[in-house]
């Protein structure tokens, strides 16, 4: 493992690819695993955003990841944990996930964040998507438990503008998430760290976090919200 992009006491990231970093990690040395994987080719090549500078609809042009590449990272994301592994997919990968779990996790719920500004649908022939799944996953080989009681795993809030990345999630809803999965001083992992939204969420709550991104320029935005100044508090709905 080369050396951290950047550190602080709180934050380390990584630049490069998430299964050459995750390699190197021990077992189960990090609290949990939180994170937004990129969807397939497929997925990616329809995408649209009307987020960020300038107007219209641009396409998402980013890294995608195939099925055996995700369940691949998956895997290793569970065997660093110590227990559970949450991140938001595309409904058919959640689907998936829970007919046949990645080696060494078991699917423990399927839950929703359904978007209160969500992208329309440009061709106008049927109903816009409107959510994402967020598939809840633990260690087969550990009992479960969590800090939200018999709360549901839902969301229902706004998708964040303004970060430097067409698929940057609500630091509300990565607060919230956070606090229900880990304890005060624990670890929090992001293989996927994008503009380092749960990098940000995991320091805020008084946790320690590891991300990995593998587009610099995403680093370099990540990196830049890490200082600690004025807190961007989400609500949550």
């Amino acid at each position: 493992m080369s050396g951290p992009y950047y550190s602080d006491d709180a934050v380390t990231l990584y630049h490069g690819d998430c299964l050459d970093v995750m390699r190197d990690m021990p077992d189960a040395s990090v609290g949990a695993v939180l994170t937004d994987p990129p969807y397939t080719e497929r997925t990616h090549s329809m995408a649209k955003t009307n987020r960020g500078a300038g107007h219209g609809v641009k396409a998402i042009g980013f890294v995608s990841m195939s099925d055996a590449e995700l369940r691949q990272a998956l895997a290793e994301c569970g065997r660093i944990s110590r227990g559970w592994v949450v991140a938001t997919l595309a409904y058919q990968h959640a689907v998936a996930m829970e007919l046949d779990p990645p080696k060494g996790l078991r699917v423990m719920r399927v839950g929703v964040w359904v978007k209160t500004n969500p992208m329309p649908q440009i061709s106008a022939d049927r109903p816009g998507q409107g959510w994402e799944a967020i598939a809840y996953l633990h260690r087969d080989d550990v009992k479960p438990a969590w800090n939200g009681g018999g709360k549901h795993g839902n969301y229902i809030l706004p998708v964040q503008q303004n970060e430097g990345h067409p698929t940057t999630k609500p630091i509300g809803m990565l607060r919230d998430m956070v606090r229900r999965f880990t304890e005060p001083g624990e670890t929090v992992l992001d293989p996927f760290a994008g503009s380092g939204t749960t990098l940000r969420a995991a320091a805020d709550e008084g946790r320690r976090a590891i991300g990995v991104e593998i587009d610099a320029k995403y680093c370099a935005i990540a990196a830049s919200r890490m200082p600690q100044g004025a807190l961007d508090f989400g609500a949550l709905a």
